[in-house]
């Protein structure tokens, strides 16, 4: 065994890391037993198999159970991470095929000349996520881009997405997208922002954390190692009046259309995080299913801004996100200085209390609570808020008067 992931093995105590969440206990022994040497381990499983497709199949039937997902949308089991949707969705929703959406094979490469002819996409920017799908977009086609706290100002969080301007003689945005969970920034939109166009929605953070209306989206993707299961896999759900737009340079494997032809299996998918999460789902199908989830994160959430609160009253801890958008999932906050907030969490992993840290371009502290954290581990952690603001009565500054939104 690699020395650095032996000396991680070992380490004891409750990791909140926001790149991975943990598998509940009984999830973990069931794919621990999946994998032990022998003719049925499902390390070995080809694709091809008849149970692969039983597998697959009852990953999606339970999927669309939970979520409540309609029939004119269909389910993706692409590889890779959630990141090379950022690509792939303008790829295949800004244009680029003939006037009916059906990719033309006489087509080269889009130019730039081209590109300036084909429709927008209006992309929300509501932190670090948001703005890397809009760099990769940018790359790809016309995007507009608009800041969250234009959405903010909407009376009782309203969040209607504004039309687009039509002096240039345009027919509109093609998509909408948003990332409704911002991991790095500790923000997370009260609710889906309304719009004409399809909205694309980033679900990588919050998956299975809140019910969806469907009859607001036109695609979500979302990568399954936070929320239900371990990483390789991103889940992408489309309106099926959506297919077949792609561009005439996307490679087949990526295409939504040609993939979902060939129920996901165009290529090897990853199978051993199918099967990851084929346990996840039907384990949160056992606990209740999503409204128990969302209840569970309520809660959670609750628990842990009371323990926060004597810290936050004094200027200790310091939201990234105003009242109203802090993330359920991934709260953020800063501390009165690099120094304290150093010692906050070398405090905790002496506690047991592990991956704190905050994302690289933020800094402070971060708590991912996933849906597989125990509550256990939630509960240690709201402990450890609480006895440290109190160890630090002035530990800030007076308390700001509220946070920003992020920049």
């Amino acid at each position: 065994m690699p020395e650095a992931f032996a000396a991680w093995r070992a380490q004891a105590g409750f990791s909140f890391s926001a790149a991975a969440g943990p598998l509940p206990r009984e999830v973990a022994h069931e794919v621990a037993a999946a994998c032990r040497p022998g003719p049925g381990s499902i390390l070995s499983l080809p694709f091809t198999s008849s149970a692969y497709r039983s597998l697959q199949a009852e990953t999606e039937a339970c999927l669309r159970r939970l979520l409540a997902i309609p029939d004119d949308f269909a389910v993706l089991f692409m590889a890779g991470g959630a990141s090379v949707q950022f690509a792939l969705v303008p790829m295949h929703l800004l244009g680029g095929g003939d006037e009916a959406g059906a990719p033309d094979p006489q087509r080269g490469p889009v130019t730039a000349g081209a590109r300036r002819g084909l429709r927008q996409a209006l992309y929300i920017d509501s932190g670090h996520w948001s703005r890397r799908a809009i760099a990769e977009a940018q790359r790809l086609g016309r995007v507009r881009v608009l800041g969250v706290e234009a959405l903010a100002r909407e009376p009782q969080h309203g969040l209607s997405v504004p039309p687009p301007a039509r002096a240039d003689g345009d027919a509109g945005f093609a998509y909408v997208h948003v990332t409704p969970n911002e991991t790095a920034d500790g923000l997370q939109f009260p609710a889906l922002p309304r719009s004409a166009a399809p909205l694309v929605a980033d679900l990588t953070s919050e998956l299975l954390t809140r019910p969806l209306d469907w009859r607001a989206l036109g695609l979500v993707y979302a990568g399954t190692q936070k929320t239900i299961g371990t990483p390789g896999l991103t889940l992408v759900v489309v309106r099926r009046t959506l297919l077949g737009r792609a561009r005439a340079d996307t490679p087949r494997v990526m295409d939504y259309a040609a993939q979902a032809a060939a129920d996901s299996r165009l290529c090897t998918p990853p199978v051993l995080a199918v099967f990851v999460a084929h346990r996840m789902l039907h384990w949160i199908e056992a606990a209740g299913g999503v409204a128990a989830m969302a209840a569970r994160l309520e809660a959670r959430h609750a628990l842990l801004a009371a323990a926060m609160a004597s810290g936050e009253a004094t200027g200790l801890y310091r939201p990234l996100a105003p009242a109203g958008w802090r993330s359920r999932v991934n709260p953020c906050f800063q501390l009165a200085d690099a120094p304290l907030c150093a010692r906050f969490l070398a405090e905790a992993e002496a506690a047991g209390l592990r991956d704190l840290g905050g994302h690289a371009e933020r800094g402070g502290v971060r708590l991912s609570v996933y849906n597989g954290l125990p509550d256990a581990a939630v509960e240690a952690l709201a402990a450890f808020l609480d006895a440290f603001a109190r160890r630090r009565p002035q530990g800030g500054a007076r308390r700001p008067a509220s946070a920003a939104m992020p920049s």
